[in-house]
């Protein structure tokens, strides 16, 4: 199929004018050997995909036809592991939100502390700078009495 569309298309292209309607001539066509050759391949691919989907959704059509069919006579162990997977899922999940929530209260109390840290580094940063002048002050007075 895709080798008759390609020479289709060779052929066509080989033939391909358009009509110049103010002398009435006909002239070669602007589009190129490689661009039809594209254009054939791009309809080649999507001819490809359509087939492909149109065996998925035939294939998904009887799926869900067995899957009908198989309701009536379903096992009830299995719909009662199904229900209990479930609600062990369900159970995981609340227990994932609390830890959540712990977490969230975690970071606030850290974000807290490092609020606390940062005001006792400015209070430390404050005392340096005294304990800095206070030193500098004495050494002028130990030079002023060695003077």
């Amino acid at each position: 199929m895709k080798n008759k569309i390609l020479l289709s298309l060779v052929a066509f292209s080989l033939s391909f004018t358009t009509l110049n309607a103010a002398d009435a001539q006909c002239t070669n066509s602007s589009v190129t050997l490689t661009e039809l050759v594209g254009a054939a391949n791009t309809l080649n691919d999507s001819t490809d995909m359509s087939a492909a989907l149109l065996q998925n959704s035939k294939a998904l059509l009887e799926l869900s036809e067995s899957l009908l069919a198989a309701g009536t006579t379903a096992n009830t162990e299995y719909i009662n592991a199904m229900l209990q997977l479930s609600k062990d899922i369900g159970t995981m999940a609340d227990r994932i939100g609390d830890m959540a929530d712990r977490i969230l209260v975690m970071a606030d109390d850290i974000g807290d502390m490092a609020d606390r840290i940062v005001e006792t580094q400015k209070i430390q940063n404050e005392n340096v700078k005294l304990t800095q002048a206070n030193i500098l002050k004495a050494q002028e007075n130990f030079l002023a009495a060695l003077k």
